[in-house]
């Protein structure tokens, strides 16, 4: 599968350095103040135009080759054609083969598109898996592959954010929970944004950080009045307001 990504990619290069070389040779046979800063337009337009082209091909890519792991995957655990979730197999040695093959498998998809979004996705389903078959370090090591794979400010970047707060938090570790909840809180494209703030009060709490669960509930009760949250949650956060 990697080796034909490689010659893909080195295919569609070849086609845009042919564009551009076209672009160049008309430049060399037009010569002139006002051609040459026409063609110079061309030429840059030409290689944006190349450029975005390029990241489209390598994400649709990285999307198929991801979508093809987790299909895999659902059809190891028995899933019929079409589904997207899955009743846990019988036979508890089929689910965890099907789950290690898989996770490696998607670590592969990802290693193998590094720089796409669906690499990330890729990391955070290995993570999952991972988190299934009991190893929570492989687990939290997927995730914060994933955190560093995501865009800085991205939505996505986001979301593999709360994923590993939550798994740093089921480790025990309440601060680095309320770091990557922060981490999390602070990326205005996450939608979920003020519910990672609500998480990162609590979890601040957890480790013992009292006066910052603090701020983050007062901050959420002016940014976020009307938040939807657990009722549990909604009456930790009315707690702290009041001390």
């Amino acid at each position: 599968m990697a080796r034909g990504a490689d010659q893909r990619g080195v295919e569609a290069f070849e086609e845009i350095e042919s564009l551009v070389e076209r672009i160049a040779r008309w430049v060399a046979q037009n010569p002139g103040p006002v051609l040459g800063f026409v063609a110079a337009v061309l030429l840059v337009t030409a290689g944006i135009g190349a450029t975005r082209w390029w990241t489209e091909r390598r994400e649709a890519r990285a999307s198929e080759a991801v979508a093809e792991v987790r299909e895999s995957f659902l059809r190891a655990m028995g899933a019929p054609p079409g589904a997207v979730t899955f009743s846990e197999p019988a036979n508890p040695e089929t689910a965890r083969k099907a789950r290690e093959e898989h996770a490696a498998r998607f670590a592969e998809a990802a290693s193998a598109h590094e720089g796409t979004a669906a690499a990330v996705e890729a990391w955070l389903e290995a993570g999952n898996l991972r988190e299934a078959l009991g190893d929570r370090a492989a687990a939290l090591e997927a995730w914060q592959r994933g955190v560093d794979q995501a865009d800085a400010g991205s939505a996505l970047r986001g979301l593999a954010l709360a994923r590993l707060a939550r798994g740093r938090e089921a480790a025990g570790d309440a601060a680095g929970a309320a770091a990557a909840f922060e981490e999390a809180a602070a990326i205005e494209a996450f939608p979920l944004r003020h519910h990672a703030l609500a998480d990162a009060a609590r979890t601040r709490l957890q480790a013992g950080e009292r006066e910052r669960a603090v701020a983050h509930a007062q901050r959420l009760a002016t940014e976020a009045p009307e938040l939807r949250l657990p009722e549990h949650l909604k009456a930790l956060l009315a707690e702290l307001r009041a001390r």
